[in-house]
């Protein structure tokens, strides 16, 4: 478990202001990292687990920005890089605070410390991030630019499937001691490689929905029940994959 003067290292770094630049929320996540890494359990605690994963992703669509040949848009992937990493920012402040925390990040954070397959919290964290957060920080991030859905905004949206895509299979890899990866090379490899690809396309194609859905309701009460459902729902498929491995 985690102390006091732990959560106030977290508060602290997490301070605002809040990062206006994709390498401003690189070098937050590192320094999270960094944090995490010195908690009881190390590299197996649920948020460092997820944090990794984040952190490598998100260098990776620095990477591609910095290139300038991937995204028809680059303004835009870079705002909703930004957008989608203060909410996470904002969720685990508030935990380290003792603050009201979104229910799909509290399932998260609540079991960290538990004796659980490290794969399966950075999973847990992928659908606390990608079923809660993505679709609001698309509407920040469209908002903040006077846009709306377009076929341009959705073309560099899909591209980040690709980091997922690219990642994923290596994370399990990072997590897994020699035996345990010559099995899951010769058990299990491609198959799960194959659902956890599908799942995170399926789950940011649904969050593209879900945002154009709330687009429709700002403004309304609407809006606030409907964030509240995405939340509870976010948080039972949380609970499933950190209980039974559930993608």
């Amino acid at each position: 478990m985690t102390g006091p003067a732990d959560n106030q290292k977290v508060i602290d770094l997490l301070a605002d202001p809040l990062p206006v630049t994709v390498p401003e929320v690189v070098s937050r996540l590192d320094a999270l990292q960094d944090i995490a890494d010195d908690w009881p359990r190390k590299q197996w605690d649920g948020l460092a687990c997820f944090n990794y994963l984040y952190g490598i992703i998100t260098k990776e669509v620095l990477e591609r920005l910095d290139g300038g040949a991937t995204f028809q848009d680059p303004e835009f992937l870079a705002r909703l890089d930004v957008e989608f990493a203060k909410r996470y920012f904002v969720a685990i402040r508030a935990d380290a605070a003792g603050a009201p925390t979104p229910r799909s990040w509290k399932v998260l954070l609540d079991s960290r410390s538990d004796d659980i397959d490290p794969m399966r919290f950075a999973v847990a964290g992928v659908n606390a991030h990608v079923n809660l957060d993505l679709a609001f920080a698309l509407v920040n991030t469209l908002e903040g630019l006077s846009r709306e859905f377009g076929a341009t905004e959705r073309h560099d949206y899909d591209i980040i499937n690709d980091v997922f895509a690219e990642h994923m299979s290596s994370l399990r890899q990072h997590f897994e001691d020699r035996l345990e990866q010559v099995l899951d090379k010769v058990l299990f490899d491609d198959l799960l490689d194959d659902a956890g690809d599908l799942t995170v396309v399926l789950a940011r194609d649904a969050a593209w929905r879900r945002a154009v859905q709330l687009w429709g309701l700002r403004g309304t009460p609407a809006f606030q029940r409907e964030s509240d459902a995405i939340d509870w729902r976010a948080s039972m498929i949380g609970r499933g994959i950190l209980t039974f491995g559930v993608l």
